[in-house]
């Protein structure tokens, strides 16, 4: 009988532990809100800030050379990895039932390449094209999801050993 309130006792005291320490847990958290607005961050003229110009094309006016247009041919230096940039003037959309050859007729653009699996669609602008302005633009078609202005810069170096 000793045996039988021993192994009680036993199994007593560990569903009390084990009461104690799920009660000793603390409780899930809510998932929170990040505190930047991702979406504001992606905005037209801010990834583009951390390039300095160093060049304009020829075909573009005077004017133009404020902040707030990225034109296509532009010369730049990345302020972060000192290496240089330049706007292709490739933009790359991805689109739900848009026709590229329409898409980039109907801008003035174009076809340099279809991925047609993939609804995406690489499109060329001119020299001297405002290529955030032509981004806004093509936000506001039906069908284009996705928009996304080539920078071209040489982040890979090989190592010199």
């Amino acid at each position: 009988m000793s045996l039988v309130k021993a192994l009680l006792a036993v199994a007593v005291s560990g569903v009390v532990a084990v009461s104690a320490t799920a009660q000793e847990l603390p409780a899930p958290q809510q998932k929170q809100k990040p505190t930047v607005d991702l979406q504001k961050k992606l905005e037209a003229k801010a990834d583009y800030k951390r390039y300095s110009f160093t060049k304009v094309p020829e075909s573009a006016e005077a004017t133009a050379e404020n902040e707030n247009v990225l034109l296509a041919g532009t010369e730049m230096v990345d302020r972060i990895t000192g290496e240089k940039a330049y706007v292709s003037g490739i933009i790359t959309v991805l689109t739900e039932n848009t026709d590229a050859n329409e898409l980039a007729n109907q801008f003035g653009l174009t076809v340099e390449r279809v991925y047609s699996r993939l609804n995406l669609a690489m499109l060329k602008a001119p020299e001297g094209t405002d290529m955030l302005k032509l981004r806004e633009q093509l936000k506001g078609v039906e069908g284009v999801n996705s928009i996304k202005v080539e920078v071209v810069e040489n982040i890979r170096k090989p190592h010199v050993l």
